[in-house]
């Protein structure tokens, strides 16, 4: 074994360890963690440091999340193939929908006063319009391929901090309540009375 393969199969504490013996406590620490133990927890019982845990957990969930990105976009492709089919499908038994029907009809002929008719078979040729229902499959495919793919529109938000209750006021609702706003201005402003200015005659209690 070569010196690079040798370091490719080692890592760790001071790049001693196999490689092996780094993947098993990494499941153990992620293990751990989805348990609910805490990191200084699960660093004691493995001997090594709490930021060692942490970048154990950070290496451990960003390669799950890039094998689950590779599954979920596997799948998308798979299903739209799928539904690529399918409006493919909708789209023939459309134009077939809307082909000529030849159909068979027969006819008695007359060949006189008393006489007896003939039969006489005759091939009818009917323009079709198409079936609907073939495009409404083809509608709903495509619908179906949009929310796959995350097309349509986000629902509109209301971005409003607030509800203003002054929107639902009539104007007349409007005025009174400006009327009322500075009757409390004009009340506010208005200094209290000191015994200094109090009247004489109010003072005394005379009118």
């Amino acid at each position: 074994m070569t010196e690079a393969t040798r370091s490719r199969d080692r890592g760790g504490q001071e790049g001693h360890e196999p490689r092996a013996r780094i993947r098993a406590r990494e499941l153990r620490v992620l293990e751990r963690s989805v348990q609910g133990w805490s990191q200084h927890r699960i660093a004691a019982e493995e001997g090594i440091t709490q930021p060692a845990v942490s970048k154990i957990l950070a290496r451990a969930e960003e390669r799950i999340l890039r094998d689950l990105t590779a599954v979920v976009a596997q799948q998308k492709a798979r299903q739209t193939l799928r539904l690529e089919h399918l409006y493919r499908e909708s789209m023939l038994a459309w134009d077939e929908s809307k082909s000529d029907a030849t159909r068979r009809v027969q006819r008695k002929t007359k060949t006189g006063t008393g006489g007896t008719g003939a039969t006489v078979a005759e091939l009818v040729v009917e323009t079709q319009h198409g079936d609907p229902r073939f495009l409404d499959v083809g509608r709903k495919v495509l619908a179906d391929m949009r929310t796959l793919w995350g097309l349509d529109a986000p629902q509109k938000l209301d971005v409003r901090a607030t509800h203003n209750r002054y929107e639902e006021f009539t104007e007349d609702g409007l005025r009174a309540e400006l009327a009322r706003q500075r009757q409390l201005l004009a009340a506010s402003d208005v200094p209290s009375p000191t015994p200094a200015s109090v009247p004489k005659e109010d003072a005394d209690g005379n009118d």
